[in-house]
């Protein structure tokens, strides 16, 4: 019995059926030596030779059908990319020609930057919505852009190779979703930080609210299929936190309650801290800046975002606490490859 499965039964969460196409390329990934990668995507897997060197690491395709070609380069891509915040360019060998946007050329052979790579939605997003047409509209005194229509089911998937499971978010279903979000908001834990304790009426009408408020897309994160966390990301500017700073068009903010208790710690936010943060940068390419406003006393988690590239802007104080304001820069995210967790 796997690691997951164990955990899905030990806290009675069942796997939840995947409502549209898996979004990921990379399904799983193994050096069975230090030169030979074997990946696996949704059409099979592939041996791949690898060389790496200081600041580039090649790599040689197999012949590959026209189809396979994209979901193999990417999955090569990524998942070298993955090992290290201070690797460099991708060099891949026996490229037949693509569509594949990226990289330069030179005969068969295709060089990418991956800090470029990690900003292409595909391999992580299956149905990459064009940038929400920008129309200003004013609500509750906010003067922001229109929000865009909110997806329905995997919005992101991405295949966590230290790990050894895939990471995913959907979207919340209040009738779907209530039996674990009901016991989530009533754990100890997450009821300290949210103050959302309650009957099943309350988190229904809480994931009803939520699902129909232009500025907030609730998710549910899963391993391997087995939901463990609640997440909100926001608009910061139609936010509450919006009157608190200079809040441009496209900042995103965040919210988290991790649920099962098993999946709390170290291992599992190195996880899904940058890939929820990497979510919110493909999702709009005009998002600029992540913001989050942890409880000022909190430190570890204050701890846990400075490791992720988050800077401390400064301390306020809302009506229900004093806060800390702090700041991940798409720049400082992609440049400093903190796709990537910290060793």
């Amino acid at each position: 019995m796997t690691l997951v499965s164990n955990l899905a039964k030990e806290t009675n969460v069942e796997r939840y059926p995947s409502p549209s196409a898996p979004s990921c390329f990379l399904k799983s990934a193994e050096m069975k030596t230090p030169d030979r990668l074997v990946l696996t995507t949704a059409a099979g897997s592939y041996l791949v030779d690898v060389e790496t060197k200081i600041g580039q690491t090649k790599v040689r395709l197999p012949d590959l059908r026209a189809d396979e070609t994209v979901p193999v380069l990417a999955s090569a891509i990524e998942y070298l990319s993955s090992q290290s915040r201070n690797g460099g360019l991708v060099e891949i060998d026996n490229v037949q020609d693509t569509v594949f946007p990226l990289g330069t050329r030179n005969g068969a052979t295709l060089t990418v930057d991956p800090r470029e790579f990690w900003q292409l939605p595909q391999p992580w997003i299956a149905n990459a919505a064009y940038p929400h047409p920008q129309v200003h509209v004013l609500t509750n005194g906010q003067y922001h852009p229109k929000r865009p229509r909110k997806p329905v089911g995997v919005v992101y998937e991405r295949y966590i190779p230290w790990l050894g499971e895939t990471l995913s978010f959907r979207t919340a279903d209040p009738q779907t979703d209530i039996e674990h979000f009901h016991r989530w908001m009533n754990d100890e834990q997450v009821n300290l930080i949210w103050e959302d304790g309650g009957d099943k009426e309350k988190h229904t009408t809480i994931l009803e609210v939520r699902l129909h408020d232009p500025h907030i897309l609730a998710l549910i994160g899963c391993f391997n299929g087995v939901p463990f966390g609640y997440f909100e990301v926001y608009w910061a500017k139609e936010n509450r936190l919006g009157p608190y700073y200079d809040a441009q068009d496209y900042d995103r903010g965040w919210h988290v309650a991790i649920g099962e208790p098993a999946y709390r710690g170290k291992k599992w936010i190195t996880a899904w801290l940058p890939s929820l943060m990497h979510f919110m940068f493909l999702d709009d390419p005009r998002t600029q800046r992540i913001v989050g406003e942890p409880r000022a006393s909190h430190e570890q988690q204050i701890r846990n975002l400075d490791r992720s590239g988050f800077s401390k802007v400064k301390h306020f104080d809302f009506p229900h606490k004093r806060a800390m304001l702090v700041m991940l820069l798409r720049e400082r995210y992609f440049d400093d490859r903190f796709w990537v967790p910290a060793p």
